[in-house]
């Protein structure tokens, strides 16, 4: 096979993913939970939390179930910083539970979003391999936990930054700070086509290190964050220096 086929089924698998039932495209509501009990936009039962959690409580006749099982009175969850559940169902919605910053939230998916409904992929530039790019790997002495703005005004999270990737790009090297990503690692970068022809972030993962920490960094499978299709992503922005200067035109564009 190809580069470039198997770079397309990758892009079908990743499309694939997008549109699941319940996955990012069928995101349509966002609520900070409340301290006291109170009722959310389109939704049934009264909703809050505090130290011990996120509650939901339903009144008698309300189709809110937890699994198999419907909400009598009170149902209860909690979630770790960074982390997200699937929680309560409605009819065919799901309420996702998450904690970012310290605070706990709820999301609805729902599959009869228009952002799923309305899906017909998202537009890329053309796979180019002069974009697969060989990189440098230097790991941290010791990881950093750095603060960065994300999709959300209201939210500022956290970034574990592992060490460096060096990458030259028309013949300038560019250092971009690295998360830890399955066996790669993640580059989170701005570049001088975004709020243009892409969106205002995306998100490379580079190949496993080698023990001399070469990495190759393949730009054709750039990525948009959960964001870029919805008003209720609270994804996490790159790293502040995380920019290159020339205009990385691979990958993912920025979604109609």
């Amino acid at each position: 096979m190809s580069a470039t086929d198997e770079w397309l089924a990758w892009r079908t698998a990743r499309e694939t993913d997008l549109a699941q039932e319940h996955g990012w495209l069928s995101l349509t509501a966002f609520a900070w939970l409340p301290d006291q009990a109170a009722s959310l936009p389109g939704l049934p039962g009264r909703w809050w939390a505090d130290d011990s959690g996120a509650h939901v409580e339903a009144d008698p006749g309300e189709s809110l179930r937890v699994g198999d099982e419907p909400v009598a009175g009170r149902a209860t969850a909690d979630v770790e910083e960074s982390g997200s559940r699937l929680w309560v169902r409605h009819g065919d919605r799901v309420v996702e539970l998450l904690r970012r910053g310290g605070r706990l939230a709820v999301r609805t998916r729902d599959p009869q979003a228009p952002t799923r409904l309305g899906f017909r992929g998202v537009p890329t530039w053309e796979h180019d391999p002069d974009w697969v790019r060989p990189g440098r790997f230097t790991p941290s002495d010791r990881p950093a936990r750095v603060a960065v703005r994300t999709a959300r005004d209201d939210l500022v999270q956290h970034a574990t930054v592992v060490g460096t990737v060096d990458v030259d790009i028309d013949g300038v090297r560019h250092r971009l700070s690295a998360v830890a990503a399955g066996d790669g690692l993640g580059l989170l970068f701005h570049d001088t086509t975004n709020g243009d022809a892409s969106a205002p972030w995306r998100t490379v993962t580079t190949s496993a290190p080698d023990p001399d920490g070469n990495v190759v960094v393949d730009f054709n499978r750039a990525v948009n964050l959960p964001f870029a299709f919805t008003a209720h992503g609270t994804c996490p922005g790159p790293v502040t220096g995380n920019r290159i200067a020339v205009p990385v035109t691979a990958g993912e564009k920025r979604p109609a």
